[in-house]
Formats: structure tokens, sequence, C-alpha cells
């Protein structure tokens, strides 16, 4: 074996990523549009992120089981314990990718070299090799994100995939395979309070009745899902203030909403009045997102629809329209292993391929909600017929 593989190994065991700038920067075409990762990852520290043990817990009430009452001087009383804490817990899903080399790629590309002039080879590799792992580490996470609802893969122990987002924020229409009830293993049915909210937006041709029912809509989700503190006692109860909420849409409905706010204005707000651009449209001062994801998400109707496909063909009638999603992800995060956070493994080699250095990078995670109330989707009542 070579010295410059030899050396190279060692500086990828021992070298973080350290990005540089310059003639060696490369072009990432393999990069999404947006990623929702983020907005779950903002502002959250390493307590609420990282947490040990053989499965993810928590615990939340769903009931004051209230001892309030009026009485009387020199009333008896009954005094009781009431115990109103569900506890819930959930296993971790295992994730794995790598980046590997050949001995060919690496003596081919360093041999003959001087000392300077090989180790910005390395640099230059290493940088591919690492951009390469980490946009496909972060897609497949991504990804994981939307992936259908499906109570086998991932309610059970013996699932392999993490929750995904239409399992804790769903319509009428979004398919469910395999669950009854319990998600988180949490029972919907026992604690109503365990759903996220749903509202309706009717379709049709009209687009003035259209935009204004839309409006609407938004007002009675924006109701819904808002919990506003009592005077006092705020330390018990969740700060408005912090509310990591925002709005989830495809590219259509972003269009749609968009068309809604031109139509509904005879000037443009820009400075020249005449750029019809809406930036970062809002709702209530929260932010419409638009995520890629939800282009071809095919979790409605029978679980192969999207919201463009075709509909109607079932018992829970699916409509072709937008869906928006009324995300609070104060109450949704990645939870990590204390152990396997992004874990960067040492090389290795396996006796069939003696020629191939591989170096693994493993997560234990998953993607839990500590409230379904606080989410919300609005989903269209008909047809948007231009959709």
């Amino acid at each position: 074996m070579g010295s410059a593989l030899n050396t190279f190994n060692d500086f990828m065991d021992t070298t973080g990523p350290s990005f540089l700038s310059g003639a060696d920067q490369i072009v990432n075409e393999a990069v999404k549009n947006n990623y929702l990762l983020r907005r779950f990852m903002r502002g959250k520290g390493p307590s609420e992120t990282v947490q040990g043990g053989q499965k993810i817990k928590d615990t939340i009430m769903f009931d004051d089981a209230s001892t309030f009452q009026f009485y009387q001087p020199n009333d008896t009383f009954s005094w009781q314990n009431p115990q109103v804490l569900t506890e819930w817990e959930i296993d971790w899903r295992f994730s794995v990718d790598h980046m590997s080399w050949t001995d060919q790629e690496i003596e081919l590309n360093t041999g003959g070299q001087g000392r300077n002039s090989r180790h910005q080879t390395y640099k230059t590799l290493k940088r591919s090799k690492e951009q390469r792992l980490w946009t496909s580490l972060l897609n497949g996470c991504e990804n994981a994100l939307f992936t259908a609802p499906n109570s086998t893969t991932m309610e059970g122990a013996a699932g392999t995939v993490p929750y995904s987002l239409p399992v804790f924020i769903n319509d009428s229409g979004t398919e469910m395979t395999g669950w009854s009830g319990h998600v988180q293993n949490i029972n919907s049915t026992t604690y109503p309070k365990w759903a996220n909210k749903v509202g309706t937006m009717p379709g049709g041709a009209d687009a003035t009745a259209r935009y204004n029912a839309m409006f609407a809509a938004f007002d009675n989700m924006w109701q819904d899902v808002k919990f506003v503190p009592p005077p006092s006692h705020q330390e018990y109860f969740e700060n408005p203030e912090m509310n990591a909420m925002f709005i989830a849409c495809s590219k259509k409905g972003h269009s749609e909403y968009v068309k809604a706010l031109r139509a509904s204005q005879d000037t443009f707000v820009t400075a020249s009045r005449q750029d019809p651009a809406f930036m970062k449209p809002q709702f209530a001062g929260i932010d419409l997102e638009y995520v890629s994801e939800l282009n071809d998400i095919a979790v409605y109707d029978d679980g192969t629809k999207t919201e463009g496909g075709a509909g109607q063909s079932g018992a829970a009638p699916t409509y072709i329209g937008p869906r928006y999603y009324f995300i609070n992800a104060n109450y949704m995060k990645y939870v990590y292993h204390t152990s396997r956070y992004m874990h960067s493994h040492p090389t290795m080699r396996h006796p069939n391929q003696p020629f191939t250095t591989v170096k693994p990078v493993d997560s234990w995670y998953n993607f839990v909600c500590r409230s379904r109330q606080r989410q919300g989707i609005l989903e269209p009542a008909a047809a948007f017929t231009d959709f």
C-alpha cells in the first residue's frame, strides 16, 4: 500500500469538515430548493435534541383533572392527588451513510506530486467526498420527513423508518396505513387533544370567491392553533411569542396564495408600485414557506395521490388542490442519541474489497411531536379546477 494512500486515510480520520473557497469550489446540483430540517433544528439546544437511553421518552398533560371548587367557611374538604401525566416512549431509528475511495483514485491523483501539491490535492478530494456524503445524508433525512405514514415501519418496535410529518399533521384524505388511533404510542381516541386541527377551503372556478374563502379559512385555522397563556403564572404555560410557527405548502399552493394577495389589492406594496412579486408572503406575521417535497408527496386518498392528482376514490374523498400545513416547530423536533449524533467512524476496509476504503457516518434519531393540537392543515373541500 502506497504512502500517499496511508497519508490520505490518516488525513480523513484526523481532520474535521473544513471547507475551502476558491478554484476548487464544487457546484452542488444535488441540493434541494429548500430544507425543512432547519425549521425543526433552529433554536433548540442539546438538552432538547440529544437524549440517551434505550428509548425516546417524554410526558404530556392532556387534562388538568380539575380540583377547583367554591366553599363556605368551616367546610370540610376531600383532598385529591390527581395523576394527569401521560408518558410516551418511542424507538430509535438507525441510519448510516458513508464516503469511500479506492487505492487507484488516491495514488493516481497524488503520485509524483510535491508535498504542498499533494496536500492541496488531499483537501480537494476530501471536500468532494464530504460534500457528496453530507448532501446524501441530509437529503435522506429530508426525504424521510415526507414518507407516507405506515404504522408497521414507523410505530412498531421492529420498524426501521422515523416518523414523518404527515403522521402528525394529516387531513381527512391522508392515507394512514395500518394506524388505528395510536400515534407515537398515544391513543387519540382516549385523548382527543392528541390530534391536529383540520380546516377546509372551497375550490371551484370563481377565483374571487375562492380567494375570500381562503383568507377566511386561514383566519379560522390561526385561531385553532393559537394558544394564549393566562395573565398570571405564565411560567406554567407556553409563551406564544416563542412559537416557531410557519405555513408549509407546495409550489402551486404558494402560487395560489400569492395570486390571492395580488387579487386583493389595486396597487403593489413596493416602492416603485410595479413589482408584483411577493418575496416573503405571510399570514398573521407567519411565513408562508415553499417546501419542494410537498410538490410530489403522494399520501392522499389511497396513499398514491398527490395534491394535484386524481381525486375521490374511497371513503374519504380527496380533492385536487393545495394543502397548507400550519406547523409549530416548537413542538416538533429531531431527537438524536448521545452516542450517535452524526457520528463519524474511523476508516475501514473489508476483505472482499481490499482496494476500497470506507468511512461510515452513523446517526440514531427519530422525529417526534410533543403537541398535535398546535398543528393544523387546510385541505380543499372541492376541486380546484385550474390547479
